[in-house]
């Protein structure tokens, strides 16, 4: 979920987030994660005092890990949607995420909380992300909750007219 945790790295490093939470799977991306967490004690290109012990990295399932966090209490989630496990839409066994996201958006402050959501897109798809749009405003409606959409950008290319993007998005409120 978070790989290495050079999200959760540079969040803790130079941000003033209360908390930082990353959750990982692979052992060995836990590992880095752990190795980078102690190099923030000493790194002095971190902005903010603590970083590292504001940084809280879990080794786990985020289906196993999610369920277990506070609801209504993360003021902004990164997340990926799922991408060549059982959870993958694109190979037709999947919910696209779904499972996912209705994980992750109750943890989410229902007012002001925001969702920074990577996908994949096409070029004709760019650069409305209407799909994944469509996915972000199903699981809100399958938690109640309601949306707006902040920004979308375009974070990489993955192959020729593939792109890797992440949509962000704020709650505005519970249905």
């Amino acid at each position: 979920f978070c790989g290495v945790g050079m999200d959760a790295l540079q969040i803790a490093g130079r941000t003033e987030a209360q908390s930082v939470v990353a959750v990982e799977l692979n052992p060995a991306a836990v590992s880095c994660a752990r190795l980078g967490q102690r190099m923030l004690e000493r790194n002095k290109a971190v902005k903010t005092l603590g970083a590292a012990e504001r940084l809280k990295i879990i080794e786990g399932d985020a289906m196993d890990i999610l369920p277990t966090l506070e609801l209504e209490s993360f003021d902004r989630v990164v997340a990926p949607r799922p991408k060549e496990s059982a959870l993958d839409g694109d190979l037709g066994t999947g919910d696209g995420g779904m499972a996912f996201l209705k994980l992750i958006l109750p943890l989410l402050k229902p007012i002001g909380g925001e969702l920074h959501w990577y996908d994949f897109a096409s070029d004709v798809e760019m650069p409305s992300c209407q799909r994944t749009k469509n996915t972000l405003e199903r699981g809100c409606d399958g938690c109640d909750l309601l949306m707006e959409v902040i920004h979308v950008a375009q974070v990489g290319s993955i192959a020729k007219r593939q792109f890797r993007v992440c949509m962000d998005i704020r709650l505005t409120g519970k249905q």
